[in-house]
């Protein structure tokens, strides 16, 4: 497993959020696997109204949470009303931290 990001996909933006955003999920996209089967990830289209990545073979979704400073005790999360309805239809994303 690489350790390290790829520095060189964030040359192009100013902001260190958008650089750690790219980084991270490039980083991800590489590197994880689903926590539920095992299988290699997918990552949805930019800006996806609930989800980063997802699991072709058993449907699992997931959000990848980064920050500057250390997580407390509170994550911000995505669309209110669409991660109600996920939790409705018993679909849990999972958060990569």
């Amino acid at each position: 497993m690489n350790l390290f990001f790829n520095l060189h996909i964030a040359n192009k933006y100013n902001s260190t959020s958008q650089k750690i955003r790219v980084m991270s999920e490039d980083w991800t996209l590489n590197n994880a696997y689903c926590p539920n089967c095992g299988s290699i990830i997918e990552k949805f289209p930019n800006n996806h109204y609930c989800g980063d990545f997802y699991c072709a073979n058993c449907y699992e979704e997931f959000e990848l949470k980064t920050k500057k400073d250390n997580f407390g005790s509170l994550i911000v999360d995505g669309v209110y009303k669409v991660l109600y309805d996920k939790l409705r239809r018993k679909k849990f994303p999972i958060s990569f931290c």
